[in-house]
């Protein structure tokens, strides 16, 4: 039987170790926040026109309000998670944390 060599996996990207950053920023969560908000919004209109009202079927709120409130809410998950991407950082920049002191 002829011996196997063991092989390395070898990235071709440099590694990153000690760079860690936040895939979103404060406006993305707050979009992401006002688009589960939306949804919310829409079914709790929809669970209490449908409750109240004799009819539901004919309703507007049921037919036209709440379902636009959702579409908007799906939308807004979408563009807060698409907003904003953040770009690559360069692993040999020192993250600004750790910046070096001036000597005094």
């Amino acid at each position: 039987m002829a011996s196997r060599k063991s092989r390395r996996s070898t990235s071709t990207s440099p590694t990153t170790r000690g760079v860690t950053t936040m895939p979103f920023d404060r406006q993305n969560y707050r979009l992401l926040l006002g688009a589960v908000g939306l949804i919310v919004l829409g079914y709790v209109i929809m669970l209490v026109d449908n409750a109240t009202n004799p009819n539901p079927v004919d309703s507007a709120l049921s037919l036209v309000v709440a379902p636009l409130l959702l579409l908007g809410g799906y939308l807004g998950v979408a563009a807060s998670v698409l907003w904003g991407v953040p770009k690559d950082v360069d692993p040999a920049a020192p993250p600004p944390s750790e910046a070096p002191a001036e000597a005094v």
